[in-house]
């Protein structure tokens, strides 16, 4: 990735945690037990080689992350944005 994703905070049983690549990411999804949510999402995530791919996969996790309630109180409009 060119420019390294915007850290994501996400929360996690009263503590939070800073996501800070698409492979900090998917390390999440696979030790939370949200990963059986997100099997496809984890597939995309993992395929995702191409800078455009891992801006897209990134962009696709904050989603997931908000619309699970992982993520602490984003600003609006974070997600989704700089979809290139």
């Amino acid at each position: 990735m060119p420019a390294a994703p915007r850290p994501l905070k996400i929360r996690m049983d009263g503590s939070s945690i800073v996501l800070r690549s698409l492979d900090d990411a998917i390390g999440f999804v696979r030790s939370h037990p949200v990963r059986e949510h997100a099997e496809m999402l984890l597939d995309q995530m993992e395929s995702a080689h191409m800078p455009n791919l891992r801006r897209r996969a990134w962009v696709a996790f904050e989603t997931f992350a908000d619309a699970m309630k992982l993520t602490s109180d984003m600003p609006a409009g974070r997600c989704g944005t700089q979809l290139m």
